[in-house]
């Protein structure tokens, strides 16, 4: 439903657009049984929703929950406005190997999008968009937008994250930081206490705002996460708290997991996979002007399963139990058999982003792998 021909203000401005999806319509489900599953406190009919990025603004979430996907992520917002990379910012990637992994040097080719490109079966794109944002005022009226949508079964996540801004010395830059994410979770707070919404996710898997990759700085990693709990627990919230990371290490896990104990209330992993895009010229191909972009799709599903596969396995061996940190598996889930990968691995929920860009069929398809049983009652055509 993303026009990658578009840059990201028209998409944004004209909201998802069903020429680019695989069936070339909406699809509208509704689960005709009580919820079975449940995360963070919230209902669920399916354990599968939409990662932070594709759904740009309300329009997009609405037509995520219409599908049928049933945790939903509002992209990531900021404390300002903040202005997307220059298009083009969604590539068709290609690469020499099956799987790319984020210790590697990867080396990969992209172009623009072909009519195939949408309907590939092991779709994988670059994603370099620079963590956009629209002013709190524009955001938080378009959140609240959503709260007739969220009924019992679902729920929508907001994301949001720190902004850096540049000081006289490095100090007041990372402190100004700092300070930032305690006023982006304060306006997030504001927005969904007059919301259904119960879960805030703090973006630390893609911006480098204090260290490239921040989530990998161990200690400002866990500076911005006192931070937001800091401000949870003087707002007497019991809102719940997700940090979205990337790949770690083992150690580099179980460190993660331990330092953040009782401030987190789920982890999601991962987000992309850095790699190196260039043309067939052998150009920058990224209209930011970087050689190096996160690449997103079915190469770093190896790379999502192997970290979730680390996340559950530490989590059990420090006797922490799902109830008090859940892990959320992304990657490369492009169709059924990728999301059963995840919850095998140890994922309590699952959510997609390529592939549900361009198959909003993907949780209806979900539903009936797990036998939940839905109604298909409309469709929207072209």
């Amino acid at each position: 439903m993303y026009n990658a021909s578009a840059t990201y203000e028209e998409n944004y401005k004209n909201g998802p657009d069903s020429r680019f999806l695989k069936e070339g319509r909406f699809p509208f489900v509704k689960y005709t049984e009580k919820p079975r599953y449940e995360f963070l406190g919230v209902p669920l009919h399916l354990p599968f929703g939409v990662a932070a990025g594709p759904l740009l603004n309300a329009s997009y979430v609405k037509a995520a929950l219409n599908a049928g996907f049933c945790l939903p992520v509002y992209k990531t917002v900021r404390s300002r406005a903040w202005e997307c990379n220059k298009w083009p910012n969604v590539l068709s990637i290609n690469s020499k190997q099956k799987s790319i992994f984020s210790n590697d040097q990867n080396d990969v080719i992209g172009s623009p999008f072909q009519n195939k490109d949408y309907f590939s079966k092991s779709i994988s794109i670059s994603n370099s968009f620079g963590v956009p944002s629209q002013a709190p005022d524009v955001w938080k009226k378009d959140f609240l937008s959503l709260n007739e949508k969220q009924i019992l079964g679902s729920g929508v996540v907001l994301s949001f994250q720190g902004s850096r801004e540049e000081m006289s010395s490095s100090k007041e830059t990372k402190e100004a930081f700092y300070l930032d994410i305690k006023k982006t979770i304060r306006l997030a707070l504001d927005c969904i206490k007059n919301s259904p919404s119960t879960i805030l996710e703090i973006n630390l898997s893609c911006p480098n705002e204090v260290h490239s990759p921040l989530y990998k700085d161990l200690p400002s990693a866990l500076k911005a996460i006192q931070c937001a709990h800091q401000v949870l627990s003087e707002e007497k919230s019991d809102v719940k708290l997700v940090a979205k990371i990337g790949a770690l290490s083992p150690e580099e896990t179980r460190k993660f997991i331990s330092e953040t104990a009782g401030m987190l209330h789920a982890i999601s992993a991962i987000n992309t996979v850095s790699a190196n895009i260039r043309n067939i010229n052998s150009k920058i191909a990224l209209g930011s002007g970087s050689l190096s972009g996160g690449v997103c799709g079915s190469l770093i599903f190896d790379q999502g399963i192997s970290m979730v596969s680390s996340l559950a396995e530490i989590r059990s061996k420090l006797g922490i139990h799902p109830n008090q940190l859940g892990i959320i598996g992304v990657g490369g889930v492009v169709s059924v058999k990728e999301f059963q990968s995840y919850l095998s691995a140890g994922a309590d929920i699952v959510q997609a982003a390529t592939g549900m860009m361009w198959n909003l069929n993907l949780a209806s398809e979900v539903a009936e792998s797990l036998q939940v049983p839905y109604e298909k009652i409309e469709e929207m055509p072209s």
